[in-house]
């Protein structure tokens, strides 16, 4: 996995005017949405989609080299740039809450019986975005500085994830990475009771009707609809996502719910 900003730092790197101007253009638009740097994705969102359409289309990918492997992989890497970026919006009002990306998540801790022995394992996917917190030796370690923090995008010796929220993040999904989300999704939520697993994408090579079939719609989300040249966006799922998103850090982090 390159992140998005390895893939501009590369552009620049290779030194052609041409890589130069792509630098420029996906920094320009990287910018808008960027917590870190004054940004606000949920403004920025049509940007995002437009930079994406820009990148579909014919004349730029021959202009600036997006090809194969890169004509996949640099689509999926800004998206998940842009969900890691919302994330961290969408921690503001709890500080105390990590967000992290590309690293091993549990999926809970589960007895193994094996000649009647047990043993405890820990079976892990590397999530594309988590929020939670870090543990090191079943302890939480918080850190206590302002918001907005850097994003994790590796974790200390150590340490592990205590998840509240794991997104998988999708520029066009199909049939068969819905079902391996899915699958994933029900081991993750069984291991980790608390957590809310979301499949997020901008656009769909599938029948919808199977997400309502595995009776998964209030976990998925679909921000857009069309090809990689003409992506429309559709607002009201950003803000259904936004939604589900905060009410559960609102119901985990604020209700004192009984015991």
């Amino acid at each position: 996995m390159i992140f998005f900003t390895k893939y501009i730092e590369q552009f620049r790197a290779e030194g052609s005017p041409e890589k130069i101007e792509l630098a420029d253009v996906l920094s320009n638009t990287r910018l808008k949405y960027s917590i870190i740097d004054g940004g606000d994705p949920i403004a920025a969102f049509g940007d995002f989609v437009d930079q994406y359409n820009w990148l579909g289309q014919a004349e730029n990918k021959t202009k600036y080299g997006i090809n194969q492997n890169l004509a996949r992989n640099l689509p999926g890497a800004m998206l998940q740039d842009f969900l890691v970026n919302l994330a961290v919006n969408l921690c503001k009002d709890f500080p105390a809450l990590e967000v992290f990306t590309e690293v091993k998540v549990p999926f809970g801790n589960y007895p193994i019986w094996r000649g009647g022995d047990v043993s405890w394992a820990q079976p892990s996917e590397r999530s594309d975005i988590a929020v939670g917190y870090r543990t090191k030796g079943g302890a939480i370690e918080k850190d206590d500085s302002p918001w907005p923090r850097k994003h994790y995008e590796s974790l200390p010796a150590g340490e592990s994830v205590l998840p509240l929220v794991t997104i998988n993040s999708k520029i066009r999904v199909s049939q068969s990475e819905f079902f391996d989300w899915h699958g994933r999704e029900q081991l993750m939520t069984k291991g980790n009771p608390n957590c809310f697993s979301a499949q997020v994408a901008l656009r769909k090579e599938m029948d919808m009707n199977i997400v309502e079939a595995a009776q998964a719609g209030e976990k998925f989300f679909l921000l857009g609809d069309g090809n990689e040249r003409n992506v429309k966006p559709n607002p009201l799922e950003l803000t259904r996502f936004v939604g589900a998103f905060t009410d559960h850090l609102t119901d985990k982090m604020l209700v004192a719910h009984p015991t």
